[in-house]
């Protein structure tokens, strides 16, 4: 073949070769999952992911976006600070709650150039072990996965609380009934449950406790008549159940004090403690009763 020829043939071999990419070098990107930490969780808690997404190519890579892949009952929270060397060009952020974050959109310049995304989640669901991964796609790559990050759902209460007064209005020397409920929505039970509640000023404990529900009790105290700030412990609230939560309900009477004198609405506080202060529930400023003559 002519030189001329040989020439012209090499240089329409290199542009087919261009026009398929394949001079261009190859696109790809890898996904890691990081974090999960603590990798024991019970329902409510925080947990804590890094996603960081590398380019292992040559040629880049455009259009990136990343999505974590949570487990069913996991709900996303929120995005610290986005690193990473990449360019965003299209910023979209993950929807608050959401099962599947997705953020977007990048471009990656070549080898090596990185986008790094730390979240939070909260974890909810039975107990069990769960697996957390993340994946990324881009115009020019298919959708990469990465790791399978492995989580352990632990059993643990989940304490909520509610206070009711009636009447909730009265006079110097009435009493009224305060009335305390705990409910355990959590998958297990909350030991060591004590109830503190802090009555208005001119209000004292005046006995007539009355408790239900399904929760037991070992070695509990009973406020004394007479006492500001009402205390009731050794309370343990059964996790939820088909029927509905855990249950603890405790009802008393407080008087209004009947040198009294200042008239007003008087709310009171209530604290609720369970598994030695792990869990906590406050309820400030609630169960008002409005003092007149």
């Amino acid at each position: 073949m002519p030189r001329l020829a040989c020439w012209i043939a090499v240089g329409a071999l290199l542009g087919a070769l261009a026009a398929t990419g394949c001079g261009a070098g190859p696109t790809s990107i890898s996904v890691r999952l990081t974090g999960g930490q603590p990798a024991s969780l019970a329902p409510g808690q925080e947990v804590s992911f890094v996603i960081t997404v590398t380019d292992t190519g040559v040629a880049g890579t455009s259009g990136l976006t990343v999505t974590a892949d949570l487990p069913a009952d996991f709900r996303y929270l929120d995005t610290g600070s986005v690193g990473g060397t990449a360019v965003r060009t299209s910023p979209v952020e993950a929807q608050g709650n959401s099962q599947q974050p997705t953020w977007g959109v990048w471009e990656l310049s070549g080898h090596g150039d990185t986008v790094v995304i730390p979240f939070d989640a909260r974890a909810g669901g039975n107990p069990g072990t769960y697996e957390t991964t993340a994946s990324a796609s881009g115009a020019t790559t298919g959708t990469t996965q990465s790791n399978a990050l492995p989580l352990k759902l632990t059993p643990a209460p989940l304490l909520s609380a509610t206070v009711a007064v009636s009447p909730s209005q009265a006079t110097p020397g009435q009493d009224v009934t305060y009335e305390v409920g705990v409910f355990n929505s959590g998958t297990g039970p909350a030991n060591g449950v004590s109830v503190t509640v802090s009555l208005p000023p001119v209000f004292v404990y005046d006995g007539g406790v009355q408790i239900s529900g399904d929760s037991g009790r070992s070695n509990g105290t009973d406020p004394v008549e007479g006492t500001e700030i009402p205390y009731f412990d050794g309370f343990e609230v059964p996790p939820q159940s088909p029927s509905g939560p855990g249950k603890l309900i405790i009802k008393f009477e407080a008087q209004v004090l009947s040198y009294a004198g200042a008239e007003g609405t008087y709310p009171c506080g209530v604290q609720v403690l369970g598994d030695a202060g792990v869990e906590v529930v406050e309820l400030p400023d609630s169960a008002p009763v409005v003092v007149s003559r």
